[in-house]
């Protein structure tokens, strides 16, 4: 079955065309269901106007859109289609599941305006390939189906305002029809004697029957048989008048079985008789064109056999400027461009003639002379004998696409703020640039650059004037290089630059070129801004296979290690960098092996109170010994660890341990002792709940809430999340210290607004106090402020008994040092609890003690 206007036009019903579109996908694609269906509820239900299962007729359904391939195809512009695993991608439809259904294809049906009214579905139940050709025919069907599901829906329309308005019954030319079956009595409206040509008659069935042509009089009779003997409940036919002329007879039926509103148990079948002759003869000329022809949005040009334009529509004189009267007769290559060769065109006409279709990009000339790209498909119509009879041409101007898919390229590859290239782009670059030099052993530079503390300019004047002062460095880099060289904004603060033919000295000049441009300052209206670079150079080695990500890694290593010497300085890569990081890595790899092995150590140094020289507090700080390297400092794996996110895991199994060995120290009776444990910014998250991890640390080691002191630093404390949670702990019982006071972000609001327990003075106050009369001043007025607030003061790093004088003078309530011990294993901290809290005082050996510091 071959799809045909003609053949479609001119079976006698909706029903009949429907299904003869149902027939026609099940015998080219065998769909397990196939449907065409409108919408209704506000486009978000679906009504079945024909339905099949295995290509036989089945019942009408309605269905739900939301959740169905069906919603996404409808608001789909082509043809959807799905080859498997439908039910995985929609897995609310349950409907997919019941039929046990793996592939689709559907398209939505549109109205002459383009709106949405119905869609057309094919549901198989195994995977299924449509190619191109099969969607573009189905597409080509959804346009017929679509024409009459609108061309029905008008109808609907009409005949509810005939329904509502006894005039429009004249001006559609259509008569109302009522039928109650039970008493077998026909009412008939006063239009139906103008239809039928017979004035002042009562017009009754027989007589409406007797009008039409013997075949329409036999096929209406059987319908009304089916009626009454309730086979059927809906009829849709065309009949015709015996004095049909072009413009007149032609009647369209159409009726369904209602309950009487007098008496439930009266069938009444309600009708409408409308003379369409006008309408088919409007469709039959349309049949060459499409029902939506003069209404498409995309270009449309028909040609003879011969190639002669015998037909454009709107849209094309609209995009050409030419009228049709100015085309007709003439060959399409009046809007030939010139751009194509005739290579081209030849390669175009073979895939055409041999394919039947053919669809790409061209660029076509409008009547003004401008040239424009175009998307073009091309598709030969043949007749019965499968000659040629007409060309069409659909093709839509794709300028604003163009320009609009160039601009998603230049984003796609550029950084929006600088216009630089971005990080993913610069990668490619560079990893082609390194095959091209390796083959040519041409030498090539990368420069890596971040801005010096360039937080502090967002920070204190805010992200506008920040991203100016990223569009200056932008720029001045650009200034700065040559035509060859790429430059990238790589993230952040950070540029890379790749140069090009550059040995190591003259990238080292390069950069220091560019540290000069980038020193000078950013003028915005009356402010200025100073800001330095640092820059890491790693130079490509040729000889040796490197991938992009481990020479821009090179550089960041190289920058990394020129911010560490010296802010706005330049470091080259070198094996003594690599050797650092290498070293970095390894000693990461080994700490979370040690991490996995439960290879740390928890030791406590003590804090003792001056008022009665007993300890009160441990701390509790983590102790690495390595096998190999013995005992690894905490300055060297502690940074490390909050690199490469192990503090967590570092802080929890600190945490769990100090809580279990305060267990141990409360069973031997010194149960007014407690544990400090410190907490790392990178612990207080969000998304790391600090409250019950501690909550659940203390309540598994059974120990009280309040014999746990949390330690966090002022500058981590500004934070207000931070204060949220500490303050949630402190409701529990726990207390909070504010360790490293006054070396970072002090305010004293932290202290009024947030409650805190302990204030610990940085060993850096300490080492300082009796060299420097001004830190005496600070901690006498802290001690001053915190006792006016309830809070003790904590000393760090004691270590002679001078220091401890002076502190004692200036008040300090507790003091921890190695004066007293250094950090010890929880067995050695047992025997010092037995010297200091027994209840014989024991002279403390501090030269004893201090042969034993760790």
């Amino acid at each position: 079955m071959t799809l045909s206007f003609s053949t479609f036009y001119n079976l006698p019903s909706s029903e009949a065309r429907y299904e003869l579109a149902l027939n026609l996908i099940y015998e080219k694609f065998k769909p397990a269901h196939c449907l065409i269906g409108k919408f209704i509820d506000s486009d978000t239900r679906v009504k079945t106007v024909a339905y099949s299962v295995n290509g036989e007729k089945s019942n009408y359904i309605i269905y739900d859109l939301e959740g169905t391939p069906c919603k996404d195809a409808k608001d789909s512009q082509t043809v959807c289609s799905i080859s498997c695993n439908l039910q995985q991608m929609y897995a609310e439809d349950e409907i997919l599941k019941i039929f046990d259904i793996d592939g689709y294809l559907g398209v939505t049906l549109r109205a002459l305006n383009h709106k949405p009214i119905g869609i057309m579905v094919c549901l198989f139940d195994e995977k299924i390939e449509i190619s191109n050709d099969d969607k573009h025919w189905f597409r080509e069907l959804s346009l017929l189906v679509g024409a009459e599901l609108n061309h029905n829906l008008e109808l609907t329309s009409q005949e509810i305002l005939v329904k509502q308005l006894a005039k429009g019954e004249r001006i559609a030319r259509l008569s109302s029809w009522s039928w109650n079956i039970s008493r077998n009595i026909h009412n008939f409206s006063q239009e139906m004697q103008t239809l039928i040509n017979a004035p002042d008659q009562e017009i009754d069935f027989e007589l409406f029957c007797e009008s039409l042509k013997s075949k329409d009089q036999k096929a209406l009779r059987v319908l009304m048989q089916k009626l009454r003997n309730g086979q059927i409940n809906h009829i849709d036919i065309n009949v015709s008048h015996r004095d049909r002329s072009q413009f007149k007879g032609l009647f369209r039926v159409i009726g369904h079985i209602e309950r009487s509103d007098e008496q439930e148990d009266e069938r009444i079948f309600c009708a409408s008789v409308q003379d369409i002759s006008y309408i088919y003869a409007l469709n039959k000329q349309l049949e060459l064109t499409n029902v939506v022809f003069e209404h498409a949005t995309e270009a449309i040009m028909i040609t003879d056999h011969k190639n002669r334009i015998v037909m454009v529509n709107r849209a094309f004189e609209r995009l050409t400027g030419y009228s049709d009267t100015e085309l007709l007769g003439r060959n399409p290559s009046v809007l030939s461009s010139g751009k194509h060769s005739a290579e081209f065109y030849e390669k175009m006409w073979a895939v055409l003639s041999k394919e039947g279709t053919w669809k790409g990009e061209i660029y076509n000339r409008r009547k003004n002379g401008q040239i424009f790209p175009e998307e073009l498909t091309l598709n030969i119509v043949r007749d019965e004998d499968d000659e040629i009879v007409n060309y069409v041409a659909i093709f839509r101007d794709i300028t604003d696409w163009k320009r609009n898919e160039a601009q998603l390229t230049f984003y796609a590859n550029h950084e929006p703020l600088t216009a630089l290239i971005n990080r993913r782009c610069f990668m490619d670059v560079l990893e082609s640039r390194i095959s091209e030099n390796r083959s040519t052993l041409q030498p090539c530079s990368l420069l890596f650059i971040g801005l010096d503390h360039f937080k502090e300019v967002n920070d204190i004047y805010g992200p506008e004037i920040g991203d100016k002062v990223l569009i200056s460095v932008a720029r001045r880099l650009k200034n700065g290089l040559r035509r060859a060289d790429t430059i990238a904004r790589y993230g952040g603060d950070e540029f890379a630059i790749l140069l090009d033919a550059t040995n190591e000295q003259s990238a080292y000049d390069i950069a220091s070129k560019l540290c000069d441009k980038l020193k000078q300052p950013y003028v915005y209206n009356e402010l200025a801004i100073e800001l330095t670079a640092s820059i890491g150079v790693a130079q490509l080695d040729y000889r040796k296979r490197i991938t992009a990500a481990k020479f821009i890694r090179n550089a960041a290593h190289a920058l990394e290690s020129a911010k560490k010497t010296n802010r706005g300085n330049i470091a080259l890569h070198n094996q003594e960098i690599q050797n650092a990081y290498l070293n970095k890595i390894a000693l990461r790899d080994k700490l979370r092996n040690a991490i996995k092995h439960e290879l740390l150590n928890v030791y406590y140094q003590p804090i003792v109170d001056q008022s009665t020289g007993k300890i009160v507090k441990f701390e509790a700080l983590v102790r690495w010994f390595d096998d190999e390297q013995g005992m690894i400092s905490p300055g060297a794996f502690i940074p490390i660890a909050e690199e490469f996110g192990l503090i967590q895991q570092i802080g929890h199994f600190v945490l769990k341990k100090a809580c279990q060995d305060l267990n141990k120290i409360h069973s031997l009776g010194y149960s007014d002792v407690s544990i400090s444990v410190n907490r790392s910014v990178n612990e207080f998250k969000v998304s790391n709940n600090q409250f019950d991890l501690i909550t659940e640390a203390i309540e598994n080691a059974n120990i009280p809430f309040n014999s746990l002191t949390v330690e966090v630093t002022e500058s981590m404390a500004t934070n207000h999340y931070t204060w949220k949670l500490l303050a949630e702990l402190r409701e529990k019982g726990v207390k909070i210290a504010l360790d490293d006071f006054c070396t970072g972000y002090s305010s004293l609001s932290h202290l009024i607004e947030n409650q805190v327990d302990y204030l610990k003075i940085d060993k850096s106050f300490v080492d300082s106090l009796l060299q420097d009369k001004s830190k005496q001043i600070m901690i006498s007025c802290l001690v001053d402020m915190a006792k006016q607030l309830g809070i003790k003061v904590i000393a760090e790093g004691v270590e002679s008994e001078t220091q401890l004088s002076v502190l004692n003078e200036l008040g300090c309530d507790h003091i921890q040092g190695y004066y007293y011990s250094p950090a010890r294993p929880i067995g050695a901290c047992i025997h010092l609890l037995e010297e200091f809290n027994g209840e014989s005082a024991i002279e403390f050996d501090l030269l004893n003690l201090s042969s034993n510091r760790i």
